[in-house]
This record gives C-alpha cells, structure tokens and sequence, in this order.
C-alpha cells in the first residue's frame, strides 16, 4: 500500500508505538517499524511495514499494514485466547494439583537435607566438645568449623529456596490466570503504556501475516495456559475429581 503514495514529494519518518519491539513480519521474520507516509497533498498514512523488505534486508513482499489493522488483529487475539471463570479455575486447580504432586515426591530428598543439616549440627556440637576436652586444637577446630558451616549454609540454601521457587511459581500462576481471564477489559481499559506491558507479558513476538492471521510466541507461562491441549487436560482432570468427590459424598 505504500507503493501507492511514492513519489518525490513523499517524505516518511519512523515514529515510536506501544507494538514496535513486538510486532513481526510473518512472511520474513524481520521486525514490523512504524512508518508515517505523507503523499503530495499532505495526507499522513501511519503504517506498519516490514523493516526487512524496507531496508532491502530481505527478499519480503508483505505490504505495509494500516497501524490500526494491526491493533484491532492483537485485539482479537486477545479475545480469542480469553479464558471463561470456569476454565481458569479448572486449569488452576490441575496446575496446583501437579505442584503438590511434584513437593510430595520430593519429600525425601528434602527430609535427606535435614537429616544432613542435623547431623552437621550433631557433628559440630562434638568437635566443639572435643576441643574444650583438649583433643582437638584450635587450627583444627577452625577449619573443621568452618567446613561444616558451609555444609550447612549450602543445605540451607538448598532448602528455602526450594520452598521460595514453589511458592513464587504457585503466586505467578495465580497471577497470570488472573490476567488471562480478564485481559480482553484489562487491554481495552489500558492505555498506551499499559498495553506494551501486556504485550511484554504475555508475548515474546507477535508476527503479522499479509493475510490478517496472527501467530505468537508466548512467555511463560501463557504458552502452557493458553495451549489447547492444556487446557483439555485440565477440564478433564477437573470431570474426574468432580465425579471422585461425588463417589465419597455418595
């Protein structure tokens, strides 16, 4: 389309826009830029257009796009992708589910680690008692103190942040199912500055076909959220628990 308004007089500038760093061309891959394009009677035509095919980069034949095309097509995209109430508690009840699953089998390794930071323990209390009894010297005291303190300290370490990482992921679970079943208002409400922030969220790229689809890479973990295979999964491990708490009600 911009083909249509080239000509000597035309003068073009790139401008900033709360897609630019999102959006890609689906044909080549290069990045969509923002371009203003003003014919000889001075109408500005803003477009997104393909940053390969318009630094000769690449062999692209995409044309440019109308900056509010692309808008309303990441809109809709966003309507689509959507979760209803009942689905986002099914996918939130499976995911939490898979976490208890994975802290239970896990539990061994973790009684293992106390067991060791105990026995650490036991084993400095001795060292110490043994110095005060004159069979250890001080050198040594120290330097086996100081071997069993970083045991420790790494056990330590080991053991919050297993407990940190689980809880962290169970809050930005919680977090994103959240945004994932309000985004449509949340995105319509924002403004410019917002809306790049979702986008940043939720997509790592968005690339634009010639054709009108859109096809992403998702962020974690939106990917997982909003794959369709997911979120069967979730919907039946939900049916199942449902029909198991009716035979225990029974």
């Amino acid at each position: 389309m911009l083909d249509a308004h080239k000509s000597a007089a035309d003068a073009t500038q790139v401008h900033d826009h709360y897609l630019k760093g999102t959006v890609y061309c689906g044909q080549c891959g290069e990045r969509l830029i923002i371009t203003n394009a003003k014919n000889r009677h001075g109408n500005v035509y803003p477009y997104f257009v393909c940053s390969g095919r318009h630094s000769g980069k690449t062999e692209c034949t995409t044309q440019a796009m109308l900056i509010e095309d692309v808008e309303r097509l990441i809109e809709k995209y966003y309507e689509m992708i959507e979760v209803s109430p009942g689905l986002r508690q099914d996918l939130a009840g499976k995911i939490h589910a898979d976490f208890d699953l994975l802290m239970a089998n896990e539990t061994k390794e973790l009684s293992r680690l106390t067991s060791e930071r105990d026995r650490l323990d036991d084993e400095r209390m001795k060292l110490l008692q043994a110095h005060y009894a004159g069979a250890v010297p001080i050198d040594l005291l120290k330097q086996e103190q100081d071997r069993i303190a970083n045991q420790i300290g790494d056990i330590q370490h080991r053991l919050e942040a297993h407990h940190d990482e689980y809880a962290s992921a169970r809050a930005n679970l919680d977090d994103s199912l959240g945004l994932l079943a309000n985004i449509v208002s949340i995105y319509q409400r924002a403004d410019d500055a917002n809306r790049r922030l979702c986008n940043q969220a939720f997509f790592h790229r968005i690339f634009i076909e010639e054709e009108g689809d859109v096809r992403v890479e998702y962020e974690r973990p939106f990917g997982s959220l909003c794959d369709t295979e997911e979120q069967m999964n979730a919907l039946n491990w939900a049916a199942e628990a449902k029909k198991k708490g009716e035979a225990q009600t029974g």
